[in-house]
């Protein structure tokens, strides 16, 4: 396990939160978005979740953290059964960190102060403690320059880096990302790229759901393509995104992907 500096300032292991659902099912009346999704993160893992809008990955995203209550089976993250009835909801939500792909910045408190809110509300951090997290998260993902800038001064692609270090500053040990680069004009999408893959490197358990294939291939330690609510097919991303076995898979990738650039076997 590897050695970073957290955002206490301190070095340190960093800490790592697995996942773990079993069958998991959610419907929205007679519309079963997940049908029985069985799928593990192990602690430092990077999963990416790919496949076409509406395959249920956004909703199994949100199960993870019970934003989305599901109907049948069992999520496990970082030692808590967060489908338990008398589950801490509270204590579970202090260990994962999520990332949208509208940026949900409070419009009226400038980049400091969205990292330092919830610090001081959730965690009954003194105020100059929440600074001083707040401060390496934001120059941790490069920002640390516009700590005074409130979200209708920065770009799409800053904004998300202050949600990126919002969550952060949460010392959280599971992210989530649902699509974070959807929302951001193709310049600014790198940005926020670089600094997910830097959190994959300090190691990071993350679990992406995203369109961007070339991060996936480069950053996953596994891909998952689902649709219509059940996982098609998983492996490593040079197995899924560049070798595929199942047709719908090839057929997804085939329009996704620019085959100029990357070879889809047959």
């Amino acid at each position: 396990m590897n050695d970073v500096v957290h955002s206490s300032g301190t070095s340190a292991p960093v800490r790592a939160a697995g996942v773990s659902l079993k069958d998991l099912r959610k419907s929205y009346g007679s519309n079963e978005v997940l049908k029985g999704i069985s799928l593990d993160v192990a602690p430092g893992e990077v999963v990416c979740l790919i496949g076409p809008s509406g395959s249920g990955k956004s909703t199994l995203l949100r199960c993870v953290n019970l934003l989305e209550q599901p109907n049948e089976g069992t999520i496990h993250v970082g030692g808590f059964e967060a489908t338990d009835p008398d589950v801490d909801i509270d204590r579970m939500r202090r260990k994962v960190g999520m990332v949208f792909q509208q940026f949900n910045l409070f419009p009226h408190l400038n980049a400091l102060q969205n990292c330092t809110i919830a610090q001081t509300k959730v965690l009954k951090r003194p105020q100059s403690q929440a600074d001083n997290v707040a401060r390496a998260n934001l120059e941790r993902v490069g920002l640390g320059h516009l700590a005074d800038r409130f979200p209708d001064q920065l770009s799409g692609g800053q904004q998300q880096r202050v949600a990126i270090a919002r969550a952060l500053s949460m010392d959280p040990e599971l992210m989530l990302f649902d699509e974070p680069t959807s929302a951001l004009d193709p310049e600014t999408v790198g940005d926020v790229l670089s600094v997910m893959r830097n959190l994959a490197k300090e190691g990071m358990t993350m679990l992406v759901v995203t369109h961007e294939m070339g991060f996936a291939r480069e950053v996953a330690d596994r891909v998952v393509f689902m649709d219509g609510g059940v996982v098609v097919e998983e492996g490593t991303a040079e197995q899924v995104v560049g070798a595929p076995t199942q047709s719908r898979t090839k057929e997804f990738l085939k329009r996704v992907l620019d085959p100029t650039h990357i070879e889809i076997a047959s």
